[in-house]
């Protein structure tokens, strides 16, 4: 996905850099060392987070957790929502945007309640480009208007302007090319009009690439050379590298081939001054489209393995999706089915290895062994003509030698067959298991779907009945009164149920990514109900990608839901925390609250304990509970990740 968020580091937190940054932060520790009060200890930490942020990015990490310990020891809400959104700005640089948007979204709570709007738009900016990252279309938009309408209101316009260009991206990543000509051709117009000419760089070439988009070729060109001529005005050279590249990418489309390599020269000139790696592997990437074109086949081939190496060290998934797909015509021109079956394959799950040494290598070998073999029996023949006496022997030799040749031609022939043939079987055995899955799905989706109407709709109608009694009748019988009450919340609270249920069932696997927004999503709503409880919730990165079957995934969190809704009810605690880990080959999860506690030995187990250690039991993983007077209770489960 390429989109350019031009705002992020203009709405990071920002300071005066007039000195060096390694001086700056070598000038705070000093400080830090004679001891100053509370609030400016607080906003020192404060101040390390950001500095670290721009040379290291784990120190910054660490200062960030000191300021905000201090700033909650101080009850100073200005300053936790600072330090949440420094901390959110470092994990965005980090790339881990999972922590970045947890931090951001609970800074962004705090000042909400301070009702700080200047804050609450740069955080929705800095929001928007973490939903676009994740292809979350519609929460990033709407982050991106509300910032706009804010710095609207207040005058902005250069935030505005910078903001709508984001916007402007955002669409053409959406493929919505009319609403991306919009928002980018207003920046276009504030360009112009404040003479920002590095600005009208950048922004004639996006004009153009939308042109492209919606095959209008002359007016993607006009806009290039406009393009061009304000790049090389501004000494833009990555953006007039872009530029010289989609012309010729313009002149490919045209056939003209010479026109085309000679524009991907220059901007492989430029981008060779830059040292990019990628820029220089995807301006290859339209070189080998053109040698294809002129069935360089040959040279094509040598380059798309090049620039692969880049794409795959860069993680470019894109650009190797589109090199696989141009691997597979370059081997079917050259008639190695092999190296065909591989690269379709490739490209559909694209898979980071090779399968092995492709056809063409081994009929590369097979051909100069052969060419070899006929170049001694030459060079025997021609000794022969001297040496007569020895020409019945050589000539056995070389007969020999060339059957042993022509045996191992066939044998390697049959074997590059037979393995046709598995690929071909695994091929229909995977089409066989997706179809399978696709039944399997569809019936998930019809019960599902039953559910929700059926169930779902009989369980609303009971709520409306339940209150339309309440409504309708003076009830002055307590008992019946809280009676009503209860049916109510208990069937509310089956719905929720319901819902939970219908997301496992619609998921083959659950993510524990999905997991942790779920397990958010249920202590944000805990929150809202008990205010007074400090909620914590951490959770071992390295598992975000981790898969989990529905039913393992729903075990775990109606298990920590459960854990969470007793400590809730019974413990009294200020304080719960959840943290999930990763160690070795299992998950560790703990959930842990500061409340009064209790003796495990004199306490029968109620169902809500019974049922948390039987989901679990299910999955392979075991349930631990330590409760004291003194510090309260953690229950704690351990999974094996093969289960």
């Amino acid at each position: 996905m390429k989109i350019f968020f031009v705002l992020l580091a203009m709405l990071l937190p920002t300071f005066a850099f007039t000195q060096n940054v390694n001086d700056v932060i070598r000038e705070l520790k000093t400080e830090l060392q004679t001891k100053p009060n509370a609030q400016r200890t607080a906003a020192i930490y404060s101040d390390l987070t950001w500095y670290y942020s721009n040379v290291a990015i784990d120190s910054a990490l660490n200062y960030g957790v000191k300021a905000l310990s201090e700033s909650r020891k101080l009850g100073d809400s200005t300053l936790m929502g600072q330090v949440y959104s420094d901390v959110g700005a470092v994990y965005f640089r980090k790339g881990d945007f999972v922590n970045s948007k947890a931090n951001y979204l609970t800074a962004y709570s705090i000042r909400k309640a301070l009702k700080d709007y200047p804050g609450l738009a740069k955080i929705n900016i800095n929001l928007a480009s973490i939903y676009a990252s994740k292809q979350q279309y519609k929460p990033a938009v709407k982050a991106y208007l509300d910032a706009i309408s804010y710095f609207e209101s207040i005058g902005n316009d250069n935030i505005v302007n910078a903001t709508k260009e984001n916007l402007g991206y955002l669409f053409m990543d959406m493929k919505n090319y009319p609403k991306a000509a919009e928002y980018i051709s207003a920046n276009l117009a504030f360009a112009k009009k404040n003479n920002l000419t590095d600005k009208l760089c950048t922004s004639y070439l996006h004009l153009g690439n939308v042109w492209l988009q919606m095959k209008d070729t002359v007016k993607a060109m006009s806009f290039y050379r406009k393009s061009i001529s304000s790049c090389k005005a501004s000494g833009n050279n990555k953006g007039l590298a872009s530029a010289y590249n989609n012309v010729g990418t313009i002149s490919e489309a045209q056939n003209k081939s010479d026109e085309a390599l000679r524009l991907y020269a220059q901007s492989k000139a430029i981008r060779s001054a830059l040292n990019s790696d990628l820029d220089q592997a995807s301006l290859n990437l339209n070189v080998a489209k053109v040698l294809i074109n002129k069935k360089q086949y040959a040279e094509a081939n040598k380059m798309l393995l090049d620039i692969k190496r880049v794409f795959v060290k860069n993680n470019s998934k894109g650009d190797l999706l589109l090199t696989y797909s141009l691997l597979v015509p370059v081997y079917a021109r050259s008639n190695q089915p092999d190296s065909v079956i591989f690269y379709s394959n490739q490209y559909g799950i694209l898979k980071d290895q090779l399968l092995g040494e492709t056809v063409v290598k081994e009929t590369a070998e097979l051909e100069a062994r052969y060419q070899t073999a006929k170049k001694e029996k030459l060079l025997i023949e021609k000794e022969a003509e001297a040496q007569h006496k020895n020409y019945l022997l050589i000539g056995i030799s070389a007969l020999t030698l060339f059957v042993a040749l022509l045996g191992m031609l066939i044998y390697r022939q049959q074997k590059i067959r037979n393995k046709q043939q598995k690929q071909e079987f695994q091929l229909k055995s995977a089409i066989a298991q997706i179809e399978t899955q696709n039944q399997l799905q569809e019936q998930r989706l019809n019960i599902s779907r039953d559910l929700h109407d059926n169930i779902g709709a009989q369980l609303t109608f009971i709520i409306s009945s339940v209150d339309n009694i309440k409504y309708a009748f003076d009830i002055q019988n307590t008992k019946l009164d809280n009676k009503l009450k209860s049916i109510s919340n208990f069937t509310q609270s089956t719905i929720v149920e319901l819902r939970d249920t219908i997301w496992a069932m619609n998921s083959d696997e659950i993510t524990f990514e999905d997991l942790r927004a779920r397990i958010l999503n249920f202590i944000e709503k805990a929150k809202d109900a008990r205010e007074e409880i400090d909620f914590q919730f951490a959770i071992d990165v390295s598992l975000n990608e981790l898969k989990l079957s529905s039913v393992a995934g729903m075990n775990i969190y109606r298990t920590i839901q459960e854990a969470v809704n007793n400590a809730i009810k019974y413990a009294e605690a200020s304080e719960i925390s959840i943290d999930v880990k990763r160690t070795e080959n299992k998950i560790a999860i703990s959930i842990r609250d500061n409340g009064i506690g209790f003796d495990p030995a004199s306490i029968e187990k109620g169902n809500g304990l019974i049922n948390m250690e039987k989901r679990i039991e299910a999955i392979g993983g075991i349930v631990k509970l330590i409760s004291d007077f003194k510090t309260g209770t953690t229950v704690s489960l351990l999974i094996n990740l093969n289960s």
